[in-house]
């Protein structure tokens, strides 16, 4: 694919593979006497080193022009080709924050050519021409230094890992079908609620106001998605949100229950039933969870104890059409509220020896 020029002289490069995560990269271009300067921000992997030669090669002539490199954080999808710019010119000068630079160090780059963004007087450069360039710090989305860069004359804020997303669909330009691609990522890969806000807080105090997101990831976000998804973004649980939400009693509430009603919508009203009334059925000892008709109102004893023991019920006693499909609904119904399934769900056999074809 074809560079696209952003707004002037601010390029997106690399290319679209139509994998589920697309790597974005881009250029800043900077040109005044005498003498200018092109910046390249996240430049990604090295499989990714000859599409950025041809990208670059119209605009400015080849990656030997690049005079500086903008890293967000050192994973090696991010940072891996700033070492064969260096060494394509030397004189280029890395910049990221002090964290980053001390595992980006060792692709190989000088540490003479580098720049650290805390030894910017209030985190901002003044680039060729006089245009303002800004550091903002999100901390922990997902590294602890993570760095987005806001080019104020452009006003596009190139936010890393940050919004990026999943690329359901192969849109350069974010629509709203592209929040789902985004929730998932950071669901995935944020550590928690609290470190999205604080970068949100930073984004939405910028003046003046960015007029479009450009992560590392998936699509450019502009217009009106910028409020929506920030919005959405600040309220947005991920991570170890997730994983403590999987333990709170409401939420195995939640899960039993919807388990109970999508199985009986499966016509198989009557099998249910027989399988919640075996839990007590000889009244001998008293119940793990109260009931309100199919519905669970409450555990007795721990919630993975409780819905382990009831499913295991509902597939002894439920009949044959029911056995089969109890795991299923329970297999996507814990995985979609992220509960634990090792806890609940039988998992199969022991280790067992490949066959000779995998050996």
């Amino acid at each position: 694919m074809k560079p696209v020029e952003l707004r002037d002289n601010v390029w997106w490069l690399a290319n679209r593979s139509d994998a589920l995560l697309e790597v974005n990269i881009y250029l800043l271009c900077y040109p005044h006497a005498p003498g200018g300067a092109n910046i390249i921000i996240d430049p990604g992997p090295p499989e990714l080193l000859t599409c950025l030669q041809k990208a670059v090669a119209p605009i400015i002539g080849g990656l030997e022009k690049v005079n500086g490199i903008l890293i967000n954080h050192q994973d090696p999808d991010v940072a891996p080709n700033s070492a064969y710019i260096q060494k394509l010119n030397p004189q280029c000068m890395v910049v990221a924050s002090e964290d980053t630079w001390r595992l980006i160090h060792f692709f190989g780059l000088k540490a003479s050519r580098f720049k650290a963004v805390e030894s910017y007087r209030n985190h901002r450069a003044t680039m060729p021409g006089g245009c303002r360039l800004i550091f903002v710090p999100s901390p922990f989305c997902h590294f602890r230094g993570a760095m987005m860069y806001y080019d104020v004359r452009s006003r596009i804020l190139f936010s890393g890992d940050l919004f990026g997303g999943l690329s359901y669909t192969p849109d350069l330009y974010a629509t709203e079908a592209c929040w789902e691609g985004i929730k998932t990522f950071h669901q995935l890969y944020m550590p928690s609620r609290d470190a999205l806000r604080l970068a949100v807080s930073r984004i939405r105090n910028l003046d003046p106001p960015p007029e479009m997101i450009a992560p590392q990831h998936g699509s450019i976000i502009q217009g009106d998605l910028i409020k929506d998804f920030l919005d959405r973004m600040y309220k947005l649980d991920v991570g170890l949100d997730l994983l403590i939400a999987g333990e709170k009693v409401e939420n195995y509430l939640g899960a039993v229950n919807e388990i109970l009603d999508e199985l009986e919508r499966e016509d198989s009203a009557d099998a249910l039933a027989k399988g919640i009334a075996s839990l007590n059925r000889d009244k001998s000892f008293t119940s793990i969870m109260t009931f309100a008709g199919r519905r669970v109102t409450g555990f007795k004893v721990e919630p993975p104890v409780a819905v382990k023991t009831l499913l295991a019920h509902l597939r002894q006693h439920g009949g044959a059409g029911l056995e089969g499909l109890v795991n299923l609904v329970a297999l996507k119904t814990l995985i979609g509220r992220n509960i634990p399934v090792g806890d609940i769900l039988p998992q199969s056999g022991g280790e067992q020896e490949l066959p000779d074809y995998f050996e």
